[in-house]
């Protein structure tokens, strides 16, 4: 029996013998097989693994404005996730494990209640910073997450976070392990335009089309060719972590040029592209223009509720735009703001109303047919023309009176002047007229150098009805956007070159410089006769039109009020506008101002264009002394109009503010509190000087044209109760001057420029 299991235990261990041997031999020859046999397949496959070609990203080039500036750049931002639901053992601060009373490991968040309470309110006071939303929203969204039964191990917390920040929150003791670098494979860091200046002109920079989107508007979207430059593509082999790095060894020396295709090189018959970083582009606009164009009408935005509006300023000889704000009410943050895809510079179109003037009278005449003369005399304040609905009214202002030359009709904006005009000359053949607009505006589509949807002007077809004629007389019955009204405003100042308005100066490839030279639409719009008499006829409306308000002493302006019905089932609210050009003396820049959807005119927008205009005149040392020139003769030839005064006042701060100026007071008697100004009758009767002034009793003093501070301080003298609305001086008052009023009631006044 014992002899039987000792053979079967040789048997045994002969077949584990031979089983061993015969894997072994297996193993061997499955070695010699690949490593000889198969070994150059294997090896070709190994390094196709380890060897491919990669595709290495250009760098997008910025965009600069003309003053040097960085308005647009690629930087690389993050989007915050944080792991909140992973759980890990715990070790306390010698590296012991932690473990409850039956021994098992204590599990736990990646990050330590400890370091979570220490670290949170810093992380969200940086995320604060860098995205101006309050820092508690973040604390409550974190500890709401965190505080769930399964809390998200991908929770997102701000996206496009700046990647300074992200690396600060990084380095966080204890929050590194839960800060999640990368998402369904992809990392969380990525590369993004950001704009140095924020809102500050973004519709003409350009907005990205969608987060997915490579397509963009503005110069992003027009020059995006050169820009983006050109991807490169190299043969290169892999790393650890993924990484992947080009090829050195003998691959340079066999690089040569394919002769199908000027942009790749042959490597071994492997197509590679060097990398081309894109040019840089050197916009046309000006941020301290920008700046203040964007400051002044939002703030003529706000005051009137207006929908939306813009401000373009252009140079005259080159058509550089050097500002272009294009703002619209944005119902989120409540505000004004440069929004994607309203460009209204650019894209919108509207009814121009009386800015159109001047074009209708310039083409009208450029009519060798007829002759206009500025002395010549039409009916003015209200008329009914023979045709249907052919009543057509003036401002209630000017309907008292019924006649005025052709220079009034454009200074006060005559409605009825200009239908007089055209009626007179082209009631028979009224398609001429449009022709003539059309020979000297820019109807057809600009096609400017910036991305945006373009709407090409439209002129109603004024054969129709005798209506649309007439509207068509003052700035109705055609649709035309901002841009195209500039252009053509433009060429009027620029002694009838009409040039196209461009917004990249020069593109910057390298050590290259390609400069972007004007380009012009149109050598003359119309002789230079016709130009000077509309030049004339533009300073009146500033120096003695509707555009008063923003008369001044220190350099002209020439330039047109419009004011057109914004909607025709809301006659109270208008697009109010002013476009012209400056100085008057010697024009180099023009700009327009529109406003859409407000309760007020033409000249309320004009204050926009004289405060970029003032802004640019302080600024620009190319026009010499052009300024204190226009100052010093004015001053030679008036000064008793350019002599300060007050309506009315307390007498001593006005004789405080006159020592002050180094300007001589005159006044009747010093000791008295109140003063009033009066003329002098004449010339040999007295001078323009100060007079005590009493109060009346029992009655309600005249505050018109005082300031609101003055006129305060009287009526609370006399004990009334005031209430104002508007901004500027005393216009209106209830109740009127003089009118018996006991203490305690209550003044209403009403300010305005």
């Amino acid at each position: 029996m014992s002899e039987g299991k000792n053979n079967g235990l040789k048997l045994t261990g002969i077949l584990f013998v031979l089983l061993i041997a015969l894997a072994g031999g297996s193993i061997l020859f499955a070695m010699i097989k690949t490593q000889w046999i198969e070994g150059k397949e294997w090896r070709e496959r190994a390094a196709k693994r380890e060897r491919d070609l990669q595709t290495i990203p250009a760098q997008r080039g910025n965009i600069y404005s003309s003053d040097g500036k960085i308005l647009a750049s690629t930087i690389p931002v993050c989007d915050f996730y944080l792991d909140l639901g992973r759980v890990n053992k715990q070790y306390d601060k010698h590296g012991n494990l932690i473990v409850d009373a039956n021994r098992n490991p204590v599990l736990g968040s990646l990050i330590v209640d400890s370091n979570y309470v220490k670290y949170l309110d810093s992380i969200c006071f940086l995320l604060e910073e860098a995205t101006g939303k309050p820092a508690y929203t973040f604390r409550e969204k974190i500890n709401t997450e965190k505080a769930k039964d399964k809390p998200s191990r991908c929770f997102l917390v701000q996206r496009g976070l700046p990647y300074s920040t992200w690396m600060q929150i990084c380095h966080f003791k204890g929050w590194r392990a839960a800060i999640v670098k990368s998402v369904s494979g992809k990392s969380v860091i990525r590369k993004v335009r950001a704009h140095t200046y924020g809102n500050l002109a973004e519709n003409t920079i350009g907005f990205r089309n969608g987060r997915e989107s490579d397509t963009y508007t503005g110069l992003e979207g027009y020059y995006d060719e050169q820009l983006r430059g050109q991807d490169g593509q190299y043969m290169c082999r892999r790393l650890t972590m993924g990484v992947w790095l080009p090829v050195e060894e003998g691959g340079v020396r066999t690089l040569t040029l394919d002769q199908n295709d000027t942009n790749t090189l042959t490597l071994d018959s492997t197509q590679v592209r060097p990398v081309v970083d894109g040019s840089h582009i050197v916009s046309t606009i000006d941020t301290r223009f920008q700046d203040i164009a964007e400051t002044s009408l939002r703030r003529v935005l706000t005051r009137h509720g207006g929908q939306s509006g813009c401000a373009i300023l252009m140079e005259i000889e080159t058509g550089y735009v050097l500002a272009c704000s294009s703002l619209t009410f944005d119902t989120t943050t409540k505000t004004y703001l440069e929004l994607p895809n309203a460009n209204v510079a650019v894209s919108s179109v509207y009814e121009p109303g009386s800015t159109f003037k001047t074009v209708i009278l310039t083409a009208m005449m450029n009519d060798t047919t007829i002759h206009i003369d500025t002395a010549m005399r039409v009916q003015v304040g209200q008329k009914t023309f023979p045709c249907s609905m052919g009543y057509i009214t003036d401002d209630r202002t000017h309907n008292r009176i019924d006649s005025a030359n052709v220079a009034k009709v454009i200074s006060m904006s005559s409605n009825v002047g200009m239908c007089e005009l055209g009626w007179k000359y082209y009631r028979n053949r009224r398609a001429a007229l449009p022709a003539l607009v059309r020979n000297i505006f820019p109807y057809d589509v600009l096609n400017v150098d910036v991305r945006a949807n373009e709407s090409k002007a439209t002129i109603v077809d004024v054969e129709r009805s005798y209506r649309d004629f007439l509207n068509f007389c003052f700035g109705y019955a055609t649709m035309v956007s901002p841009l195209q009204v500039l252009t053509f405003y433009n060429a009027m100042g620029g002694n009838g070159r009409m040039v196209k308005p461009l917004f990249c100066r020069e593109i910057v490839t390298g050590t290259k410089h390609q400069t972007i030279k004007p380009v012009v639409l149109k050598e003359k719009i119309a002789s230079d006769h016709t130009l000077a008499i509309m030049k004339d006829l533009l300073v009146g409306v500033v120096e003695h039109g509707t555009g008063d308000n923003i008369k001044n002493n220190t350099y002209g302006i020439a330039g047109k009020t419009g004011t057109a019905y914004h909607n025709y089932q809301n006659i109270t609210r208008y697009n109010a506008s002013f476009a012209g050009f400056f100085p008057a003396e010697n024009p180099k820049y023009s700009c327009l101002v529109v406003v859409n959807d407000i309760p007020a005119y033409g000249r309320n927008t004009a204050v926009v264009f004289k405060d970029i205009a003032d802004c640019v005149v302080a600024i620009d040392k190319r026009l010499g002394n052009i300024s204190m020139d226009k100052k010093n003769a004015s001053l030679k030839s008036n000064y008793e109009d350019m002599e300060p005064h007050v309506v009315k006042a307390p007498q001593l701060p006005l004789m405080k503010a006159y020592e002050t100026l180094r300007i001589p007071y005159y006044t009747a008697d010093s000791s008295s509190l109140w003063t009033i100004y009066q003329e002098a009758i004449d010339s040999t009767h007295g001078r323009n000087a100060y007079y005590p002034y009493t109060l009346p009793k029992g009655q309600v003093p005249n505050c018109k044209g005082m300031t609101v501070r003055d006129a305060i301080a009287l009526l609370h003298q006399l004990g009334y109760k005031v209430h104002f609305t508007g901004v500027g001086k005393v216009v209106r008052q209830y109740p009127t001057p003089r009118t018996q009023l006991s203490k305690g009631n209550t003044v209403r006044l009403e300010l305005d420029n």
